[in-house]
């Protein structure tokens, strides 16, 4: 048998730690199993499914107190060193499960707000706020942990002391070296408050017509019309002029361009506009109306003004309109589309000859 010193940590020790440790998890398992059972006989209550994403952090804090408390069984020589590391392990698990339930406070809130409804403004600024506010706890949760696991040893302290009789030229250095990072940091916060840019906005932006998929405190996804995305730094929204159409309400007006030749009826034309429309169920019964806005040399402009709900159904009936528009002219009135004429001056009399010497 190989013989122990006294400064070894006994088998028994051993056993105690890891038994201690084991039965932990194993009553966390069960408590959970019994919340399971619970939460079946509610169905519509998503708590057990929100706990769930707290597991592993509840986990990592069991095995982290439990090690702490099992620090005893160490040589008194290397106690002091367990006990730090414990320590350590037990702040970022505390700060691992504040910023898991913070996020699902976050997912409760935000499943009371529904984004999908026509009328969703408020719901959609509550939604840009929560996520942007999210992240900000994160950030602070982060930093504290990080402060507090300095200041729990002797040398982390010593460490924390010098970066803070440092702080002004470390502030300074860091400004210097990530003003657009700390630019884009501050402009995240002010679009999330001033309710100038929400989730689901639908932006246009250097041509390019899309919805806000994602507001970060960094950067912008503009979700493109065409399934494309487009990163945009936070910075660009604060600094630069975009469209927002729904920035009061999703409703929005669309135009139809025609050009036509100056036979067009248009009293005609505009009639039947009113009538087609009538019966498309992407128009919202607001405006309708046909107008000539130009007249050339060559063509009268006319332009279809119509009105729908949100901007992709505006889009649709804008297409439909103009289908049916073009169509009704080639049909019945082929001479009203757009021709160009070409006057060819008289043909003078052929004046005879005699060849009469």
């Amino acid at each position: 048998m190989i013989a122990l010193s006294k400064n070894t940590l006994p088998l028994g020790a051993w056993g105690t730690s890891i038994a201690l440790v084991v039965g932990a998890l194993v009553a966390l398992e069960i408590v959970f199993f019994l919340v399971r059972l619970v939460i079946r006989r509610a169905p519509s209550i998503r708590l057990f499914q929100l706990l769930g994403r707290s597991k592993r952090a509840l986990r990592a804090l069991i095995v982290s107190t439990v090690g702490a408390e099992c620090v005893r069984f160490v040589e008194p020589r290397m106690r002091s060193n367990f006990q730090e590391v414990a320590n350590i392990a037990i702040i970022f698990s505390i700060a691992w499960i504040v910023i898991v339930v913070s996020g699902i406070l976050v997912d409760l809130t935000e499943s009371r707000f529904d984004i999908t409804v026509s009328d969703n403004r408020r719901a959609r600024r509550v939604h840009t706020q929560l996520r942007v506010m999210r992240r900000v706890i994160a950030v602070v949760i982060v930093v504290v942990s990080l402060l507090a696991a300095l200041t729990s040893f002797s040398q982390g302290r010593s460490i924390a002391t010098s970066i803070l009789a440092s702080a002004g030229v470390l502030g300074l250095v860091i400004g210097i070296a990530g003003q657009s990072t700390i630019g884009n940091f501050i402009a995240g916060v002010q679009i999330a408050f001033s309710d100038a840019l929400r989730i689901d906005d639908v932006v246009v932006v250097n041509g390019d017509w899309g919805t806000i998929e994602e507001i970060t405190l960094t950067y912008v996804v503009l979700a493109i019309w065409d399934q494309r995305r487009l990163v945009l730094p936070v910075s660009y929204f604060v600094t630069t002029p975009f469209e927002n159409w729904t920035r009061t309400n999703s409703q929005i007006l669309g135009t139809v361009m025609l050009f036509c030749d100056y036979t067009v009826p248009v009293e005609e034309l505009r009639r039947e506009l009113l009538e087609f429309v009538k019966t498309s169920p992407l128009w919202d019964h607001r405006a309708a109306t046909l107008q000539v806005v130009d007249a050339t040399e060559h063509t009268v402009q006319l332009r279809a003004l119509v009105s729908a709900a949100t901007s992709g159904r505006a889009w649709d009936l804008r297409c439909a309109v103009r289908e049916h528009l073009v169509a009704y002219l080639r049909d019945h009135y082929p001479s009203a589309l757009p021709r160009t004429r070409l006057e060819m001056p008289a043909t003078p009399p052929t004046v005879g000859t005699d060849d009469t010497p």
